[in-house]
């Protein structure tokens, strides 16, 4: 199974809507852009890789993804950056932090209309609570409708599925997302929740996790997410795609560009997967929500961001 960080969303780096692809290379933590050519063509979806930044590796930040925290649809980037973990009862020293600070760092995009980047020093723009409460996974949407990416996160060891909202107030040095949770629903303590989006076409966001057995489960959510608590018994569970354990990466994307969100997937010999929205989504045969993969890439084995 993927690391419980190995998701993603993909943004537009040029603010023209369409979704390009963030992947950071393993090796040397440089960070490359992969512009989208305007057309999912196989291989040739994707353009020459732009090189966007360098020293991003995992011993700086433990993951980093693309994001829209300014709303203004263009893609910026947000890095974490975590002191230590307790793995075991054994304390594990992860970052070295941005000169001794830790926390949710962005990088806003500072290039014109049509560049990607340049961008800017990194901000905290959130960190860890005061109390004793963590959360154990990481993914952005815009849950509450505000237009900015809001947080989606699962409780460490536990079920919760909660959001941390958008301020709207802007990019504010360490208050740009509220600390607060705000309960989506519960959730079983092993799925990995890696995407949230309209998959069903009802106009709420539905989500996405990953099951243990490799089975990829969609809930739907009795209303709008994030309005109220939704019990689990009253939303529905639907299976849409199965034997996804060995996938190392899950990305959230729009790889045609239909406006229906799709998926990239990253297989362990390199090969990077399009699961292209099938158009309709049917409770009945929920496994045909999405189409037969196509091989958008090859290689990619040598990232751990795709985003």
């Amino acid at each position: 199974m993927a690391f419980a960080f190995n998701n993603g969303a993909c943004r537009s780096f040029r603010g023209d809507g369409k979704l390009d692809l963030l992947v950071r290379s393993a090796e040397t933590g440089a960070l490359w852009v992969y512009p989208h050519s305007g057309k999912l063509n196989g291989t040739q979806t994707y353009e020459d890789p732009v090189k966007i930044g360098d020293n991003f590796g995992r011993e700086r930040f433990c993951f980093i993804q693309a994001c829209d925290v300014t709303g203004n649809g263009r893609a910026e980037l947000c890095a974490f950056s975590v002191k230590e973990v307790t793995v075991n009862g054994e304390v594990r020293k992860i970052n070295t932090g941005e000169n001794g600070v830790f926390g949710f760092f962005l990088l806003q995009n500072l290039g014109g209309p049509g560049e990607i980047g340049p961008f800017g020093e990194p901000t905290r723009i959130s960190g860890k609570r005061e109390d004793d409460r963590y959360w154990s996974t990481f993914g952005f949407a815009d849950i509450t409708g505000s237009g900015n990416d809001d947080i989606f996160s699962r409780g460490l060891g536990a079920g919760n599925f909660d959001c941390f909202p958008h301020l709207n107030a802007g990019v504010i040095a360490d208050d740009t997302y509220d600390r607060e949770p705000l309960p989506l629903t519960t959730i079983n303590p092993d799925d990995f929740p890696f995407a949230m989006a309209d998959f069903t076409g009802n106009g709420n966001l539905d989500l996405l996790v990953r099951r243990p057995d490799g089975d990829i489960a969609l809930f739907e959510f009795p209303g709008k997410p994030g309005v109220e608590y939704a019990d689990p018994a009253s939303g529905t569970w639907y299976t849409v795609a199965r034997g996804w354990q060995d996938m190392k990466y899950m990305t959230l994307t729009d790889v045609d560009l239909d406006g229906k969100p799709d998926l990239l997937a990253l297989r362990p010999d390199g090969t990077l997967s399009a699961f292209v929205h099938s158009g309709r989504f049917d409770p009945d045969n929920p496994e045909s929500l999405f189409s037969e993969p196509v091989t958008v890439g090859t290689g990619f084995d040598r990232y751990d961001t795709i985003s």
